[in-house]
């Protein structure tokens, strides 16, 4: 496995080209959608104890997400201290291209 590893890295980098390989979304954020396509309306605390990170950087990543239409951010309507992040459609389709790229260039390699 480990003198494998470095091949299957290498063909992966040559076969994809898609939001992630493209840089158009960082890993974090690529966790971050994964996250919260298991889960509907996460709250940030929720979301960065699961990513491992602090709540301020979840909160970036969310806003470079968000910007990209990727995700939507809304204050909870019991408690308004806490903030919820939910995938939109057009990330649910982003993070299934990913995958579905992924499983084709690993079998390919």
């Amino acid at each position: 496995m480990i003198e494998l590893l470095p091949q299957l890295m290498r063909g992966v980098a040559r076969h994809e080209s898609n939001a992630l390989s493209r840089g158009v979304i960082t890993l974090p954020q690529l966790w971050a959608l994964e996250s919260l396509n298991r889960r509907t309306d996460v709250p940030m605390h929720t979301l960065a104890a699961a990513l491992g990170i602090s709540k301020p950087a979840a909160t970036a990543v969310i806003d470079r997400l968000l910007a990209q239409q990727l995700v939507t951010r809304a204050r909870d309507a019991q408690d308004r201290r806490v903030v919820r992040a939910a995938i939109t459609p057009k990330g649910r389709r982003i993070l299934a291209t990913i995958w579905a790229q992924k499983r084709r260039t690993i079998t390919q390699v």
